[in-house]
């Protein structure tokens, strides 16, 4: 009997203010290989995908989600932003 997976959801589907909130674009990371998923201003609903320095796909939003999880199996990973360091004041005596 296979394991039922806990569905994952998709990056663009949580909303500012919850905690898995991430801005676009959206960096799928392996190894040296990046791929960026951001939204289409133009025609919404869609989104582009783009690998490195190659061409750039226009995608509907159930392609993007499919294959968002395609590469989620293939062992990339979302790259989430660096938190910026902040500097403790010093205290003197």
């Amino acid at each position: 009997m296979p394991l039922k997976k806990k569905p994952v959801g998709v990056p663009w589907d949580s909303k500012e203010g919850d905690d898995n909130y991430l801005k676009e674009p959206w960096i799928l990371k392996k190894g040296k290989e990046f791929i960026f998923i951001e939204r289409d201003n133009n025609n919404r609903g869609n989104f582009y995908l783009q690998k490195d320095d190659e061409k750039r796909l226009s995608l509907s939003a159930l392609q993007a989600k499919l294959t968002y999880h395609q590469l989620i199996e293939f062992g990339y990973k979302l790259q989430k932003p660096k938190r910026k360091k902040i500097k403790k004041p010093e205290i003197s005596d």
